[in-house]
Formats: C-alpha cells, structure tokens, sequence
C-alpha cells in the first residue's frame, strides 16, 4: 500500500510539474458578435508586465504558477477574471460589450461636444511628454517582424516559387479575413535603455542587448545600429510624430482644429472613472494624418488607448496600411503606454503582388522618475554595450515579455535555412555592389570600386583599374585601401593608396597617410571619399574639362570632442600639372591660371550635427536619423609658400549650413546655405568652381542647368531651397483629376552670388579643353527655379528647371530633370 501511495505521490507530483510549463493558449472574441479581439490586455498576476493578444485574438502564457489569475481587460468590455485552472480546461475568453448611453446632448451651433475633451487632452498632454520631466529613466523591448507577403494563401506553391514552399507560412491580416501566404525573411529583438532630463534638456540611450536574424543579413552590429534608430519612441502626446521621415500630426495636436474633425461615440466607467471613447476623421484628404478611435479619460484627460490607421489618402513612397494601437495601464495615467505595436506594408511598383509586411512591438519596463544622472553621463547621447551582441538564448528568455511561440521559433529556423540558399547568397552579393560599390573576395579583403573598374574618355582613352579594402577580419583598426590604374590613349599609370587606424569608433578617431596619383578635372577632389558618387563618375566619362594630373601625399587626424561635434586637421603636398595646352598668358611662368605649380597647405574640417544618430561601420561615421536642427560646416585652408618647395601662400575659408525646416500645414521645406572666399591670387585648381550639371537627373548641391565649369569664384555665398507642399496648400489636393494620382508638389530654387576678382581673372582662354574659358559672376547672380512633382510610380520625382539668369549660356533655358524619390 505504501509504494503505491508512493508512485500516486510522484504520478500526480509529475502531472502537477507537466501541467505548470504547459502554456495557456486560448482566443479572446466580442460575447455577442464572436470576432476576435485584437490587443487585449493579458494580466498575470505575478507578471511584471502584462501581454497582448494578437490579430486572431490569440494569446499564450508560458510562465506562471498554478495559483495565479489571469485578467483581460479592454475599454469597452467588462473585464474577465480566471484563475489558471481554468484556463487550463479552457482557455477561450468572452467579452462583454460596458457601454453607458451618453446622456441627451442638444448640439448647437457653438461646438461639436467632442471638441471640449479633445481640448483638454491637448492643454494637459504635456503633462505625459518624458521630455517634461525633470528626470525620467525607462526601458524597452523591441520585437520586429518581417515577411514577404503574396495573394492569399489558396495555393502556397501557386504564388511563391517552390523552392521557398518549405518555409512558407501564414498570417492574418486585420482587413482581411483570410489567411496571407508568408515567407519570414527577418526578425529582431531589441533591449535598450532611455535616460532623459529637462534641465538641462540631455538624452541618452543605451542599446544593451540586440538580436538579428534575416535573409542577407552578413553584418549583425550595422543592422543592429539601424534598429536602434529606427525604434525611436515616439509619443502621441507630442504635436508632430516623425516616421519614415515625415512628421505626422498627433489627433491631440495643439493645432488639431485644422486637421482633425471628431466624434464623441461612448463612454464607459472603469475602476479609475468614465472614459470618453471618440473617432477620430481627418478633414482633408493627403495631410499627414490619422484616421481611427481614441479613449481619453475624464478629469485626467490622459488618453487610455489609442488606434489608428493612416489617412489612406496620404501618398508615401511604398509604404501603405500603416496602423498603430497603443495601451496604457487603465487604472492610472501613465507618462507610457504599456505597449505600442506598429505594423506597415511596403510595397513594390505597381502592378506587383509581393508586399513586405513588417510588424513592431515595443513594451515598456522599468519606469523611474526623478532620479537625475550626473552631466557627464549623458557626454555620449548614443552608446551601444560591449555585450549587446554576445547574449545567448537563456538571456533572451528571461527579457522576454512573453515567451516565444513554436510558429515564432519556427520563423528563426526558416530563415536560417534560407540563407543557404544559392541563389539568396549571389542575391546579396549583388546588393553589395550596387550599394557599397565593392565586392568580397574574401573574409579579409573586398574588391572595388567596381564602377571604376572600366570607364572611357578623350583624355586617358579606355581606362582599365584593379583596387580593393580590407575588411575588419583583416584588422579592426587598420583599414588600407587603394586602386592602380592604367589609360590606353595617355599610357599612363594611376594609383591610390590609403592607410588608415581607427582607435575608437564610438567617439571617432582616427589617423592615416595616402598617396595618389591621378588625372581629373580641374578643382575636383580626387581622394577616396569621391570614389563611390555616380555623379563623380560623369566627369570621367568623355570629355573632362581642365585636366589635371595631380601627385598628392597627406597626412590627417580626426577627432569626435563630443557627441555630434567632428575636427579634422589635414597636411598635404600636391603637384598640379595640366594636361592641356596651358601656355603661360605672359612671359612670366608664374602669371599663367593654368600652368604646372606644387602646393603645401593645412587645413582644419569642423563639422556639428546635432540630435542626429550615427550607424558606426568599419570605415566610417554617418548619420542614419534625420533632425530638425542645423548641420553646420567650417572648413579653413592655409597654403604655405616655401614649405616643401610650396609655390603658393594663400588662405581658403568656407562655411555651410543644411536645415530641415517644418512649415505646419504648408508641408516643410530643406535649406543649404553655404558661402565660402579666399584670400590670395591662386591658379584654376583652387578656385571655387560652382557644380553644373549636363546629366538629366536632378542634383540638390549643384546647379540643374549650368554647363560644367561655366563659372570660377574666389568670393561667393549660394543658397538653395526645396519645398515639399503637403495638405491642402498642395495644389495636387485641389485639383481632382491630380488629387486621385496622390502626386506631391515641390518647388524650389537657387541662387549664386559671387565674383571672380581681378587678380584671379585670366586674360585669355586655354585651348585645347573642348570648352570655352570659364568667366566671373557678374552684379546679377545665377538663378534657377524649379518645380515638379514626386511620387511617379512611387519612385520617381519629375522637375521642370528654368534658368532665370545668364541666358546666354550655352545650355537650354528650360529642362526637365529626374531623381529617385527613395524617402517616404
């Protein structure tokens, strides 16, 4: 009797065990129209944070004991308590529809009884903005998701290739009632740390720990830097939310009277109170606006949750169906929401089927006020911990706000075995170029630029070039670099070489040495950071105008002082020899613009770019955010005369400023300013030459219908403006026939003041350059306008150029010019 007691003991002890690590699956569904409910609140009682269900109404528990609760709550239903034994037996959820009938409201011509709460949210939201507090701590956890998505999901081998079938899947879509073929291609997972104080205003995150798996995906630690730009935490309580670098208008705005219209739907009472649920209607078509429904609580007029679909009118390249639902906890107003899920599709051009669906969910944790960190501990506004690619799977599991799904473990396994594929391998290779411009032999060696393997012109005939940089196998600090090149028709030989050591990439600082020799046109820089612009590249096809050889040994260092703030002091020897005929303009050698002559100069780079993030790669800094502040540019040049037989003394100056700039309801508008002198009588080389452009596309820094090398300056100050119109001053939203082809307008302008003084005027032409002699500004400055429309074929943006000054030039006063409209 006693051992069967015994084995009773341990059959039920074992049951017991088997039935805790069980998970609670069960569906959430409306008790009176049985749909299932999207983003319900799944409260376990010894949970630190709660979970959501998804699409299908769907939740799963992983981790609890037998004697916990189970809460589910949503405003507007009658919250559900269970115990987990019950759930055990059956894990299907009813709600309840909590709806009170809103008392007899006599409207009258004064105002809508909606608008009164909506302007209380709006005076009290800055009450919940984290900005606002004198010192706030929280953390998150980012899951994203991705998939190709293509028709429904009749036939898995119908619309994907069979090759991919083993790896299929499928969602729900919320506007679709059926099922979506799904092949997974990528999922991240994303643990960071914001610190933010208002007096100072100081911020700083911290990216602790990262996770990437995708299709393609060779360099973890740059996606991962993307991903910590990309989840920026953006707060409804603002007045303007960026996404896909536009700022959309918050339904609780200062100004929403001008772009939102709203109606007061229901209350229902909750434990903290009545909850006002009201919809919300934009009231043009093409703002950047929401459409949806929003529960703002009464008295602390907080808002409790919020849902919202983009204005299906507003035209963003290829992303479509953006949705956003946000909770906040319903007892108490929170400066947080518990969770804020985003999902988007991206699309291709028309006409194709296959979609990119990408989903978002970021959960809140560790909410701290008012414990403020010393100044210097916000010296660095974005920081990325040593271990944040190291953690392994037990660490994932614990951070985890609600374990992983055996579908989620199945989609990491899917796209592992996908990148085997052959085909998917080349694929990647060939985006590498076309992106990097170099290819890889190796895990230590890359080979490129591969558009300047072959180009062709008058002056070197066919161009034939082998080059090459290392990769951070080779070395993490030492990064060489170089080409070597060979002309037909000149029979000469090009070359290149830089050696580089980077001691911190964080705070970016680096040394290095280079030696080149190379033919270009004349006042083009011809060093490394060059290589890699298409529109460099025009310049070495066909006719190059003032050829120079140049022979160039330097020296630099550059240092990161502070967040966003960059020096680069830079010492250099250059030999300049014509390759034209530059016969002296005088019997004196030394008066001619365009003879032969050597230079030794210093110059110091000082660059300040402010709220921007940086993606860190092997060999360089750049930003990855875009920031409403200022980028402001210095750059000093001194030549030395005598130095190294240095035949010049002169001294160079030039400063720029670049801005974005929010214009409310006229759309926003982009700035670059830049003004530049220098101070001595110097030969063509170092002029400052204005970029023309004889291609067809559109360039921004340059000028659309000026011929190459019309003009040379030694004085000059150039100010460019490009205007996007959004909302109803854009005349496309007017118009009818134009409003249904969601056709943006921009227009815009440049203007160039400069003059050319009398000491650096040459008084006669060279020959032999297949061009004209360049002349000065004269009083009036250069001036084109433009205007033009973007978003053709999602892709394209189409302007009319017009030269308002100089029509003498030999080039059309009119022209249409192209560029790839990449931003949303």
């Amino acid at each position: 009797m006693r051992n069967v007691l015994i084995y009773l003991f341990l059959f039920m002890s074992v049951r017991a065990a088997h039935a805790q690590t069980s998970p609670l699956i069960g569906r959430v569904t409306d008790a009176e129209t049985h749909k299932p409910l999207d983003y319900v609140t799944v409260y376990l009682q010894s949970a630190k944070i709660p979970s959501f269900t998804d699409e299908a109404g769907q939740y799963i528990i992983r981790k609890y004991t037998i004697a916990d609760t189970v809460t589910f709550t949503l405003l507007g239903y009658s919250p559900v308590i269970k115990a987990v034994r019950d759930l055990q037996l059956n894990g299907n959820i009813s709600l309840v529809r909590q709806s009170y009938a809103i008392q007899e409201i006599v409207v009258r011509p004064r105002e809508n009884p909606a608008y009164r709460i909506v302007r209380a949210a709006a005076q009290n939201k800055h009450l919940y903005l984290p900005e606002n507090q004198p010192a706030i701590q929280f953390g998150t956890y980012t899951l994203m998701k991705g998939s190709i998505l293509e028709r429904e999901a009749k036939d898995k081998r119908k619309g994907f290739s069979k090759r991919f079938a083993p790896y299929l899947d499928s969602l729900t879509l919320s506007h679709a009632p059926s099922r979506t073929a799904s092949l997974p291609i990528f999922q991240s997972e994303t643990v960071k740390e914001t610190f933010l104080s208002r007096d100072p205003p100081n911020s700083k995150e911290i990216l602790k720990a990262s996770k990437v798996v995708g299709v393609g995906i060779e360099r973890e630690s740059q996606i991962a830097q993307l991903l910590n730009a990309q989840a920026e935490h953006f707060s409804l309580n603002q007045n303007w939310m960026r996404m896909f670098d536009k700022d959309f208008v918050s339904p609780i705005a200062n100004q929403w009277a001008s772009y939102y219209d709203y109606d007061l739907e229901d209350s229902v009472e909750t434990a903290s109170g009545k909850v006002y649920r009201i919809k919300i209607i934009p009231k043009r078509s093409q703002d950047l606006t929401f459409e949806g429904k929003m529960w703002i609580a009464e008295g602390s007029f907080s808002l409790r949750r919020i849902e919202l679909k983009l204005n299906k009118d507003v035209a963003l390249n290829f992303v479509k169906e953006l949705q956003i639902v946000q909770a906040w906890d319903e007892q108490n107003s929170s400066i947080l929401p518990l969770s804020s899920k985003r999902k988007f599709q991206i699309t291709g051009l028309p006409g194709s089927d296959v979609r990119l669906f990408v989903e978002t969910v970021t959960t809140y944790t560790d909410l701290v006020i008012g414990q403020p960190k010393p100044e210097e501990f916000f010296d660095m506004t974005h920081q990325i911990s040593d271990s944040a690619l190291k953690h392994q799977e037990q660490y994932w599991q614990t951070v985890r706000p609600q374990a992983f799904s055996p579908e989620e473990q199945k989609r990491v396994e899917s796209i592992a075995q996908i990148n085997k594929l052959p085909e998917i391998q080349s694929a990647v290779k060939l985006i590498r170029v076309v992106v990097e411009g170099h290819l890889p032999l190796n895990d230590k060696f890359e080979w490129g630029p591969v558009f300047g393997t072959y180009v062709y012109n008058k002056l070197e005939g066919h161009r034939f070039q082998l080059g090459g940089r290392t990769t951070p196998e080779f070395h993490p600090n030492w990064i060489l670099n170089g080409y070597v090149g060979y002309g037909t028709r000149d029979e000469s030989f090009k070359s290149l070489f830089n050696i580089r050591y980077v001691a911190d990439r964080q705070q970016w600082t680096e040394w290095g040495v280079s030696y080149l020799n190379d033919v270009g046109p004349a006042s083009m820089d011809l060093n490394n950071t060059q290589l890699n612009s298409l529109f460099f590249s025009a310049f070495r096809w066909g006719q190059m105008n003032f050829p120079y050889q140049q022979e160039r040994m330097q020296m630099w260092a550059e240092r990161e002082w502070f967040p966003s703030f960059r020096q680069r002091v830079t010492f250099r020897r250059t030999n300049y020899r014509p390759v034209f005929d530059a016969e002296p303009l005088s019997g004196v050698k030394g008066d001619s613009k365009y003879a032969g002559f050597s230079t030794t100069d210093v110059s110091l780079s000082l660059r300040f770019s402010p709220d921007q993030k940086m993606l860190i790669r092997h060999y360089e800094k750049i930003p990855i955010s875009n920031s409403n502040a200022p980028i402001i540019g210095l750059d000093v040049s001194a030549g030395i005369s005598g130095v190294m037989n240095s035949d010049l003394t002169y001294q160079e100056v030039a400063l720029s400023v670049e801005q974005r700039v929010r214009a409310g309801i006229f759309g926003y508008g982009r700035y670059y300013l830049q003004a530049g002198k220098t101070f001595a009588k110097v030969p063509l080389p170092l002029l400052q030459v204005p970029i023309g452009n004889e291609t067809p596309f559109f360039i921004l820094h340059g000028y659309n219908l000026m011929p190459f090398f019309s003009f040379a300056t030694d004085e000059y100050v150039s100010l460019r403006y490009d205007h996007h119109f959004e909302g109803a001053f854009s005349i496309t939203n007017r118009l009818p026939l134009l409003k249904k082809t969601k056709l943006l307008l921009v227009a815009g302008g440049a203007v160039l003041y400069g003059r050319l003084t009398d000491k650096n005027k040459p008084a006669h032409p060279a020959s032999g350059t297949g061009n004209v002699n360049f002349q000065r500004l004269g009083k009036d400055p250069y001036a084109e306008v433009n205007v033009g429309f973007k978003n053709i074929f999602q892709v394209l943006r189409v302007d009319l150029v017009h030269r308002v000054t100089y029509q003498d030039l030999d080039a059309p006063l009119w022209g249409l010019r192209l560029s790839v409209s990449v931003n949303p």
